[in-house]
């Protein structure tokens, strides 16, 4: 046994070894065949295998994807004839909402005409254009030689200017385009007659400036009329030599003009007597002219005159030149540019200085830009003013100007914006505060149905500072018990109290249409009021679809009374055909922060589409936006219908339905808050 277990050791041994060193055998070339016919069997089965699998997935999706198509078809065809079907509701619903206002309005209307017929006012009534033309023609006709006289008509004018600003307020609150442009046409035309007026009382001036006792035997003369803060002053210097023409500074103290004039202004005009007007107005005749920039504390036009022959006396009669039609008053351009290039005439001339005073209800911003008005073009140019000079203790601006024309301050139309952010809560019964943190200012106003008032103002650089600019926006005055305007037209007028040595004036809040107030913010150089074309100057912002704005506004009104309302920072990213806000309802009128982290979800989303609205998934903080509907809600044809048919309704949800009804009661509010909306643009500017 044990032998036979040695041998067979040896025996495994020997053959391992004889294994492990021999060579293995070299298949042969059908068995290379096999293998690789064998592969590539295995490689086309696995093929097909994958191939038929892509064929099952995309079969699948097909299959999905039709479903899916078919569902959505099936919801978009329910979802037009919810539409449909709550359009009748909607449409009703809005046309008590019109009839509501309109009877509103006519008891309103009913009192402001009253009051106007006991006031015995002899303006022409604006609404209608017999009354305008007529009177244009009446002011036209008559021939005012006399500088004090003519400015007394141009301040009579001016409140027909203010009326008509007025109309244009109520038609802008409308959107009525057309009484938009018709009103605006008849303000220039008033404002071109008013400057025909001036230019008239200056021409008599001239013809006349040899012949008062005061300017005998003098080589320059100087006269002032108004005083500095008039909205309409005029100043004329005149130089009665015809030669000996120096560098000659005009100060007019009385109104607060001053006037470099440099040696080369006179080299155009050798031989000649010539004076230099200069006509002041807190208006700018051709404001919304360029769409580009906004003028600011009003236009300061200096023209050179050419002063026609002096007058002579001989045997107690005076001789005086009739000068031919359309010459009676002579404006030389400076410089001259006619027949010598316009390269020629820049080099070589010094420029003239001018100086002036801005009224104190304007804001001024730090870098100041001042423009020359540009007639053959009709836009403000900068060409040619240089060492622009802003003093804020005296409010007065200085400039250099390589030419004479009408100067103002101007500022891009979208300096203020896009808004950061705003919110609107209720504070009071149909009272509804609204904040906006704007580009450089940090804003409040209290929307009722009164209309809109300016309750603060600051600069955003400068937290817990007043603006003394805005005050007569935000206040009016009353002195013993009697209002001294009770719809003033101008805030300038009532920047401060009437008389700074009376005990009796008190402030009082000043409420306007919004329309009203935002134009007026516009004149003191604060611009909330943006066009369509402003959103082309900020990057990354467009306006939203007009329908989409005009539902969101005009839904989103209607439960001010009781919600608070939130932009929010998701809206700018999404397409010009939604528009999304966030909402809270406070039956308390409680103050949140709607911006705290923390509180992000207490705020319903709600998208707005031309011809629907929904409650939707979107958080604040949470990005991308979620524009997905929430669980069990439905898209409807308004916001109202949205909180109608919720699929989850509360206990009290009859009660807080007939909170966001629109009855006589309450819709003045809406309306306010709704042209507040609109005309602030605040669901496309943020």
């Amino acid at each position: 046994f044990w032998l036979k277990k040695h041998d067979l050791a040896n025996f495994s041994i020997g053959f391992l070894f004889n294994t492990m060193g021999r060579k293995p055998k070299k298949k042969s070339k059908k068995q290379l065949e096999d293998e690789l016919q064998k592969a590539s069997v295995e490689l086309k089965r696995q093929e097909e295998k994958d191939r038929l699998l892509k064929l099952e997935e995309d079969f699948r999706n097909k299959i999905c994807a039709r479903l899916a198509e078919e569902a959505d078809s099936r919801e978009k065809v329910l979802e037009a004839e919810r539409l449909e079907e709550e359009s009748i509701i909607v449409a009703r619903m809005k046309g008590q909402r019109r009839k509501d206002l309109e009877y509103e309005r006519s008891k309103l209307q009913d009192r402001i005409n009253w009051n106007k017929f006991i006031s015995c006012s002899t303006r022409p009534n604006v609404m209608f254009e017999s009354e305008i033309t007529t009177y244009m023609t009446m002011l036209g006709d008559e021939h005012t030689q006399q500088m004090e006289d003519a400015v007394a008509k141009c301040k009579e004018s001016e409140e027909v200017v203010n009326d008509l600003l007025e109309v244009w307020s109520k038609a802008r609150e409308e959107g009525d385009v057309l009484r938009q442009e018709w009103c605006m046409r008849y303000v220039y035309e008033l404002r071109a007659q008013e400057m025909e007026i001036i230019d008239g009382a200056t021409a008599y001036q001239l013809q006349t400036i040899g012949e008062s006792s005061d300017v005998s035997d003098k080589p320059q003369v100087s006269f002032q009329w108004g005083e500095v803060d008039h909205e309409i002053k005029m100043g004329l210097w005149g130089y009665l030599l015809n030669k000996g023409f120096r560098q000659k500074t005009i100060d007019h103290a009385q109104l607060q003009i001053l006037l470099d004039l440099p040696r080369s202004i006179a080299a155009h005009s050798p031989g000649q007597c010539i004076g230099v007007s200069s006509l002041y107005t807190v208006f700018d005749s051709v404001a919304g002219k360029d769409p580009s920039v906004v003028s600011v504390g009003g236009m300061i036009r200096v023209d050179l005159l050419l002063i026609p022959p002096f007058s002579r006396r001989v045997k107690g009669w005076t001789l005086r030149q009739v000068p031919p039609p359309g010459r009676e008053l002579v404006k030389l351009a400076y410089p001259n540019t006619e027949g010598q290039p316009a390269t020629s005439t820049a080099t070589g001339l010094m420029p003239c200085k001018i100086e002036y005073k801005v009224p104190r209800h304007v804001l001024v911003r730090k870098n100041v830009t001042v423009s020359w008005w540009n007639k053959e073009v009709e836009k403000w140019s900068t060409e040619g003013i240089t060492e622009i000079t802003w003093e804020p203790e005296g409010r007065r601006v200085s400039f250099n100007s390589q030419r004479l024309a009408a100067f103002a301050i101007t500022q891009p139309r979208h300096l203020d914006l896009p808004y950061d952010r705003w919110s609107m809560r209720p504070v009071g019964p149909l009272v509804c505060e609204l904040e906006i943190m704007a580009a450089h200012y940090e804003l409040r106003f209290i929307i009722s149905e009164d209309g809109l008032q300016l309750k603060r103002a600051q600069d955003r650089q400068r937290p817990g500072t007043e603006m003394p600019e805005l005050s007569g926006v935000m206040y009016t005055y009353e002195l013993d018990g009697g209002v001294l305007d009770g719809n003033p037209a101008n805030p300038r007028d009532f920047a401060s109290p009437p008389d700074n040595n009376s005990t009796g004036a008190e402030r009082l809040d000043r409420v306007r249409s919004p329309a009203t107030l935002l134009r007026e913010l516009r004149e003191c150089g604060l611009n909330l009021m943006p066009e369509a074309a402003d959103a082309d100057f900020l990057e990354g912002y467009s306006t939203k679809d007009p329908a989409t704005h005009g539902r969101a506004c005009s839904d989103l009104s209607e439960i001010a009374a009781s919600h608070d309302i939130v932009s929010s920072k998701h809206n700018k990213t999404l397409p010009k055909e939604q528009v999304l806000v966030r909402t809270r309802q406070n039956p308390l009128r409680e103050k949140f922060d709607p911006w705290d982290p923390d509180c992000d979800t207490d705020y319903q989303a709600i998208l707005f589409f031309p011809d629907k609205s929904c409650f939707v998934a979107s958080i604040e903080q949470v990005s991308p936006c979620k524009t997905e509907k929430l669980p069990g809600h439905l898209t409807h044809g308004s916001l109202y219908l949205c909180h109608d048919r919720t699929p989850t309704p509360l206990p009290d949800h009859a009660e807080q339905l007939q909170k966001l009804e629109v009855t006589c009661s309450n819709v003045r509010f809406v309306e306010a808050v709704r042209q507040t909306m609109q005309l602030m643009q605040l669901l496309s500017f943020v």
